[in-house]
């Protein structure tokens, strides 16, 4: 996660992990922000090291937001709660930096090539659980990029040399209730936090002492605090520290001076978990199974029967939620709420799960998203894909914790190859082929015994292999897949595999075996008018092969028929990808007229995925149709964005050498057009562009802001009130309580704000609106 400004900026991220609770609400700690910031001006690395619940997240958080001046390339978050895999650390880190190399590269040396010459923040988050392997990596990025300075937490140190250590201390407790207690830390904190589940309560002259107390018996633990003013919303202040007193009673003896840190806030979990009915208990324990945030309707699947009827698991949940067990969270676009059991209470739960019980629910939880999963994959020729992988994204460590299962449960292999291999369009619509890869590989690994499972997932990974340029291996693994399917006889699995080793094959340039398989799977799909997963894409593919061979008339011809099934299914993303092949060769027909319209909405449907790698395709092809058009200056920008843009992503147009043949022509025809010295400067400019600044100069949109006084952006009603309060200076908060919604949606609408209109202050937003309002202008049509 990037922080810019005031808001996280979701253009940074296709991918995005928790979003931090805004640090406003972290109260106090000035003090300890300032010694930490002082410690990374002159220290690499600051591990700030605490137990559980102290606020060693919310501390690093404040940090990195106070220092986002001093990084010109960001702060960067990557929180590690829900990683459940030490393999998948450097994959985690690279996706939270942006970092989408598609080659055979480890994941360690693609990131640290991204970090090479970068001057940032790198805030990792939670590495107790994987102390070992973060302090490796971190060690790693200190020698290999010496301008990124890295914040860590954890329950320990790393013991990396160069390691500076700082304690992080519970909130300040006042001594006594006398006056000025309440601006003390921990008395602030209890406030803020009873008023958002009592509104209207105030420290005062009558509860002060009772506030007071409270707070020291608890060591000023945030987390403890927080759970403890949950119960605001039944108890008052004095009844919250009568029933905490006898929580210590019966821990201690009476003996309270002598509680550990470790058992305060154990403490206050345990009093969570008595205040909690016979349901709540028994369905705290069950949610434990979830890795990060889940929905409703998966913990009614995962988590009923066994004496817990589905329609009792909302009322339970509702009452995790009351007493502040569960936190709740809201999902992209704020469509379906989400809950998240913090790290400690999610360990406290499972506890109370027996060994059989663990692997029942585990198992529940597994079949639950294979469900999910395989619908999708069934349907995901049709409409509804975006939602579908902003959907899957959000579950992602769910998915992982389902996958890992699969992987270390013993006679659950085959199970986990189905699912790694159903996920196919995640991995490739997502841009997250070194994860497929990582499963896939890791789950045939573990059961190699022949069957439908084990030839899907083969021949996936064989695609996947293939499409990160490793092409001859991945070609070969699906050619294997296809002599398994052949020796058993599955012809269920050869639709699949006909698909893979096609597109494995035109990946390889074996273009008379792509062409025989692609068109085998075509001749299927159009026979039955079932196109299952991924498997429409052969159309295209085959026209990419086509065009290959020197038939540019029979991929155009290919990609319209792909277009017309697209349309007429709701398609995108194969839509989007046929629009492409067809631009590509109309291009090398010398037909340019519509090209420019193909690959606009081409670019937009990418844009709606967040897939860079389809959108870089796109610049690129904008650059050779413009030098093919004698647009050289235009052309050489574009190059310049493209190489910038290619880099990170450590596979260039799949290294298809004729593609590589075009790009170099376009360049040394532009160059020779141009001279060296304005070729360089026009590169130099697109190399400066972003993702958002290379997409709006090659569509034009910056052109047409400029010719029209307005942006081709129309926000929805929500977010112009939105624009409209922060026009007039409203913080996110004064936003919230204005509109009567949270701040957490507050913020997310500021955030989508400044990604639609391509802003990165709140300044801006304020000069917009006030041209709009002047000229009269308002959201349109478009709530």
């Amino acid at each position: 996660m990037r922080w810019t400004g005031e808001t996280v900026s979701s253009a940074a991220l296709p991918r995005s992990g928790r979003v931090p609770d805004d640090t406003t609400s972290f109260v106090g700690r000035r003090q300890a922000v300032s010694q930490v910031r002082k410690l990374l001006a002159t220290s690499r690395l600051v591990t700030l090291t605490g137990v559980g619940g102290v606020g060693k997240s919310r501390l690093a958080i404040s940090v990195a937001r106070r220092l986002q001046r001093a990084f010109p390339d960001g702060c960067w978050l990557v929180d590690l709660d829900r990683l459940t895999d030490a393999s998948l650390l450097d994959t985690e880190v690279s996706a939270e930096l942006g970092v989408f190399d598609q080659s055979g590269r480890s994941p360690r040396e693609a990131l640290l090539s991204h970090l090479r010459g970068r001057r940032l923040l790198l805030v990792l988050d939670g590495c107790d659980r994987f102390v070992e392997e973060c302090g490796t990596l971190v060690a790693e990025v200190l020698a290999e990029a010496p301008e990124v300075r890295v914040l860590a937490t954890s329950r320990e140190p790393l013991r990396v040399a160069g390691e500076h250590i700082w304690p992080v201390p519970p909130l300040d407790v006042p001594r006594s209730g006398r006056a000025g207690a309440g601006q003390r830390e921990a008395v602030l904190l209890f406030e803020q936090r009873a008023a958002a589940v009592l509104p209207g309560f105030r420290v005062d002259e009558g509860n002060r002492d009772a506030v007071v107390r409270l707070c020291r018996q608890l060591d000023g633990l945030p987390l403890a605090i927080e759970l403890a003013a949950g119960r605001m919303r039944t108890l008052s202040v004095h009844q919250v520290l009568a029933r905490l007193e006898d929580r210590y009673a019966l821990l201690t003896g009476g003996d309270r001076s002598a509680l550990p840190r470790h058992q305060t806030l154990r403490a206050a979990i345990e009093w969570s978990y008595d205040l909690c009915d016979d349901r709540e208990r028994e369905l705290w324990a069950r949610l434990s199974v979830f890795a990060g945030a889940f929905e409703l309707r998966s913990a009614e699947e995962v988590c009923s029967g066994d004496g817990l009827p589905r329609e009792e698991v909302f009322g339970a949940l509702a009452g995790l939620v009351d007493r502040s067990v569960l936190s709740r969270e809201w999902s992209t676009g704020g469509a379906e709420a989400r809950y998240r059991l913090l790290e400690s209470i999610r360990e406290f739960g499972r506890e109370h799960l027996d060994g059989p019980r663990l692997r029942s629910l585990r198992r529940r939880h597994r079949d639950h998203y294979l469900g999910v999963v395989s619908r999708d994959a069934e349907e995901w020729f049709g409409p509804g894909q975006r939602d579908r992988i902003a959907k899957l994204g959000a579950d992602q460590f769910n998915l992982w914790a389902a996958l890992d299962f699969c992987r270390t449960e013993p006679g659950e292999a085959r199970t986990g190859q189905r699912l790694a291999a159903v996920l196919a369009f995640f991995w490739i619509a997502r841009g997250q082929l070194r994860d497929g890869r990582h499963w896939l590989d890791s789950l045939l690994a573990e059961d190699e015994t022949p069957s439908h499972d084990r030839i899907h997932a083969l021949s996936i990974a064989g695609m996947v292999t293939a499409m990160q340029g490793e092409t001859a291996t991945g070609f070969a693994r699906a050619w294997r897949a296809a002599e398994e399917a052949r020796e058993s006889g599955d012809a269920d699995a050869l639709h699949y595999v006909d698909h893979s080793v096609g597109t494995s094959a035109m990946l390889d340039e074996r273009l008379q075996i792509a062409e025989e398989h692609l068109a085998r799977a075509v001749q299927d799909g159009r026979a039955d008018g079932r196109w299952p997963g991924l498997t429409v894409m052969s159309l295209p593919n085959l026209a990419v092969t086509s065009l290959l061979a020197g038939d540019a008339g029979q991929a155009v011809r290919l990609c319209e028929e792909a277009i017309r099934l697209s349309d007429e299914h709701g398609d995108e993303w194969c839509l989007s990808w046929s629009l492409w092949v067809k631009a590509l060769a109309q291009w090398a027909s010398g037909e340019l007229a519509s090209i420019s319209d193909d690959i606009r909405r081409c670019v937009e449907i990418k844009q709606g995925f967040g897939d860079v790698l389809g959108i870089v395709h796109s610049l690129e092809l904008l650059a050779w149709v413009a030098a093919a058009r004698g647009e050289h200056q235009r052309a050489a920008v574009l190059l310049g964005a493209s190489r910038r843009l290619w880099r990170p992503l450590g596979v260039y147009l799949f290294e298809l050498a004729p593609y590589v043949r075009w790009h170099r022509e376009c360049e040394e025809r532009s160059f020779a057009a141009l001279g060296s010295r304005r070729f360089d400067a026009a590169a130099a400019r697109g190399e400066r562009f972003d993702l958002a600044e290379a997409v709006d100069y090659a569509l034009g949109r910056q052109r047409a802001r400029r010719e029209s006084g307005r942006d081709p952006v129309v926000l929805t009603r929500r977010e112009w009130e939105v624009a409209r309060l922060v026009a007039e200076g409203l913080s996110n908060r004064a936003v919230a309580e204005r509109l009567v919604i949270s701040r957490r949606t507050a913020e997310t609408h500021v955030e989508h704000i400044l990604g639609k209109l391509g802003f990165r202050s709140r300044t801006q937003i304020a000069s917009w609106v006030a041209e709009r309002s002047h000229g009269g202008d308002g959201p349109g049509a478009s709530g």
